[in-house]
């Protein structure tokens, strides 16, 4: 019996199996559709010889589709036909069957006023209208499904190919990702079946213990945990509401007054009133930790039944989804300190992955390899293969821009030790069939094997810092500027590589140590948090970049939201305007290294980029507003910018108690900027252009965002090597100098 493990191989976590490591990539073919078994032995044939040997099957459960699991042992017969030697996760289906909601109307999802709303719920191999989306927190579901899992898994075992299936892919929720879908993001959509009912009490009796506990959490004397409090729609306010006034003003002559600020009482500015309505964080807490503990119930049964096998999932989806209502965000950490998952799994964000751009990502990547736990990138890279609609959508219109594209993705998990599975989901395949495209696979697999034996210790000198808790206290937009548009548009383009955490591992002494830490989202920290981090940043006088609103909340405190708490992270005097202006700002005309050689007379603070966030490319001409916005009133720190309305101050930096405290007021942080300053702490730039760079000890990649010459800076001599030209650029030389068209990727092996 084959046995699959995640082990630390050269100096980052791996699929081992049976002691041997597999690095990416690994295929998934949709084959299925309905009943149809469309499956290309040629083309699973060509896929085996150009290396990959990890493939994911998508199945369902006899529960959801009768015959589904001859289906599935059709399919493995054929693959181990056409590749005898394919290692095998089978991505299952736990979706419950019609007549099971029909007759189970309670574990629905009910809408505040009672009311069950019909959903079209579609995976790549099951698509059915159902009369409501079956709650994902349903203890009944939970059973049921479970039940059909254990039968499945018990009758694999007994299958003459089981030594083959290396894993399970747990899939559940819309298109199997484990989020929501119907819901009315305007508020009216929060859960009141007796299925989330019943673990929202459980949740908070594990929290709080007992009902006097509850009430005085909550300030409420009548609430209990059996009887909790489901924030209403003028309480959930501050989700999409207050950006929705912001962004929508009535009609004003020049000369109005402007419109005065969006509250209803329940808001301050984007962010909850948590002091007055303590329950809101409660309610999203439990939303998000309901879904993540079924996959950790799931998880359970086959690790009882398979101890072998290795177990993932979707979930942890900063990018794509919404925030708050998803429920597939705020429990990543808990899913990864359970014991119970192997890995998680997400597509890259759909936004600015044509020709020039590049594939954000949705999880906090290094946190799992800290935890020697699999992060899983879903490559369901577009190509020149798709239809003219979406070739136009991704800007993928021959096969030099697909090759481009797969090197650029390619090259990225190759400098970021990340594991993949190229995603066609064509019926039948067809999105990587092209012959030069299977050349480019079996290079790359040479490519991966190597490198796998090389030492994957990376050495990064900036931390990309973000936080589980703030975005139940925070608007959907504030979340998605602060993490979703930087990762996007402007990480990658720094031209410095980055780890990514969420700031619990700070406490974690196998974290490393950087030069410069970057807090996007950090706003909800407890004092003992606070004091984590300041230890972590002490330890070697490191710089840190705090963004928007960093400490503002403290869940622990009365009261919970407070300036003085920022003041005492960041370690400046801080004030704010409980009013609305534009995130805008312009550089002050202060001799430092960090502003010299910028634009001093471009707008910073909002995104100048042209942004393809829909079918049709744009620029991001919708403006952001920072509501409150927070400012430095410090005499002692050095004013770097200020923001165009009022003229406070926007950027500013400090020397503080043994680190060095930079606070820039907006939640959006523009690449040339950011690599200014990390520069002034002292991090090596490998480019100085917006171009698109991936960078570990042994590999660079390049994909150019305009074409014209680039340059790229080495940490020390060496002599680079394009991987695909087989072409020496220099021998022991710091720096190399070359052409390159917008959209062309280079890979250079150090």
């Amino acid at each position: 019996m084959a046995k699959a493990v995640i082990e630390n191989y050269h100096g980052s976590p791996a699929i081992m199996i049976n002691g041997e490591p597999y690095p990416p990539m690994m295929a998934t073919i949709r084959t299925n559709a309905g009943d149809q078994l469309k499956f290309d032995s040629s083309y699973f044939y060509k896929l085996g010889k150009a290396g990959i040997r990890i493939f994911f099957l998508i199945c369902d459960t006899e529960w959801l589709k009768p015959g589904a699991f001859t289906q599935m042992k059709t399919e493995v017969e054929m693959l181990l036909k056409a590749i005898p030697d394919a290692w095998i996760f089978l991505r299952i289906g736990l979706h419950p069957p019609l007549n099971w909601c029909e007759e189970h109307p309670e574990e629905l999802i009910h809408f505040l006023d009672g009311s069950i709303k019909p959903v079209h719920l579609f995976t790549e191999t099951y698509e059915c209208d159902l009369p409501g989306m079956y709650s994902l927190c349903s203890q009944k579901w939970r059973e049921d499904a479970g039940k059909a899992l254990k039968e499945t898994c018990e009758s694999i075992n007994n299958l003459p190919f089981s030594d083959r299936i290396i894993g399970y892919f747990l899939a559940a929720g819309y298109t199997s990702e484990w989020h929501y879908t119907g819901f009315n993001k305007s508020g009216t959509c929060c859960d009141t079946s007796q299925a989330f009912m019943r673990y929202y009490s459980k949740y908070l009796k594990k929290k709080y213990g007992t009902s006097q506990s509850l009430r005085k959490a909550w300030n409420n004397n009548e609430v209990t945990l059996n009887q909790p409090i489901i924030p209403d729609v003028e309480q959930r306010y501050f989700i999409a509401e207050v950006d929705k006034a912001l962004e929508n003003p009535p009609h004003l002559y020049s000369n109005d007054p402007p419109p005065k600020p969006p509250q209803n009482g329940t808001n301050i500015g984007v962010f909850a009133n948590i002091d007055k309505f303590p329950f809101v964080v409660d309610y999203f807490q439990a939303w998000h930790q309901g879904t993540a503990d079924s996959i950790i119930y799931f998880a359970q049964i086959v690790k009882d039944i398979a101890p072998d096998k290795l177990i993932g999932a979707f979930y942890g989806s900063y990018g794509c989804t919404d925030f708050h209502y998803s429920g597939t965000a705020g429990a990543v950490l808990s899913l990864l300190d359970s014991g119970k998952i192997d890995f998680l799994a997400a597509p890259g964000v759909y936004e600015n992955r044509q020709p020039g751009g590049y594939t954000g990502q949705r999880e906090m990547v290094n946190s799992f390899l800290l935890r020697n736990k699999l992060f899983i990138v879903e490559e369901d890279t577009r190509t020149h293969e798709e239809n003219s609609f979406y070739q136009n959508f991704v800007e993928m219109y021959d096969i030099k821009d697909t090759i481009n594209i797969m090197k650029r993705d390619f090259g990225r998990n190759l400098c970021e030790n990340l594991q993949a599975w190229w995603f066609d989901q064509h019926i039948g395949g067809g999105r990587y069939k092209a012959p030069e495209i299977l050349d480019l696979i079996k290079e790359q697999q040479k490519i991966a094997c190597k490198s796998y034996e090389k030492n994957r210790v990376r050495h990064c000198e900036i931390a990309y810092i973000y936080d589980e808790d703030s975005i139940y206290t925070v608007s959907n937009k504030t979340t998605k500027e602060a993490i979703e548009n930087n990762r996007n548009y402007e990480l990658s383009m720094v031209g410095v590589p980055g780890d990514q955490y969420f700031h619990n591992d700070m406490a974690n002494s196998a974290m490393p140590d950087y030069k410069l830490y970057v807090f996007f989202n950090v706003y909800t920290l407890t004092d003992k948090e606070q004091q984590v981090i300041h230890q972590k940043l002490c330890k070697n006088n490191a710089v840190a970049l705090w963004l928007y609103a960093p400490g503002y909340i403290n869940l622990e405190r009365t009261p919970k939201i407070s300036l003085s708490y920022m003041e005492n992270l960041i370690g400046m005097k801080m004030n704010c305007y409980m009013d609305y202006i534009p995130s805008k700002f312009r550089l002050s005309q202060e001799d430092h290294s960090i502003i010299s050689d910028l634009d001093h007379g471009r707008i910073w603070g909002c995104c100048d980029r042209l942004m393809q966030d829909s079918i049709h490319p744009r620029y991001n001409n919708s403006i952001s507003y920072l509501y409150p916005a927070f400012y430095v009133d410090d005499k002692k720190a050095i004013v770097l910018g200020k923001y165009l309305q009022g003229q406070k101050t926007a950027l500013a930096i400090k020397e503080v108690n043994g680190f060095t405290s930079i606070f820039c007021g907006t939640r959006y942080l523009n690449s040339d900027l950011l690599r200014k300053i990390a520069e002034f702490a002292g991090c090596h730039l490998y480019i100085k252009s917006d171009d698109v760079l991936y960078a570990s000890d042994n590999y660079v990649t390049i994909h150019a965002y305009k074409t014209g010459e680039k340059k790229i800076y080495f940490p020390i001599l060496c002599s680079p090597k394009e991987i695909y030209e087989n072409r020496i650029y220099g021998q022991n030389v710091k720096e190399i100098h070359f052409d390159m068209l917008r959209g062309e990727t280079k890979t250079f092996e150090l």
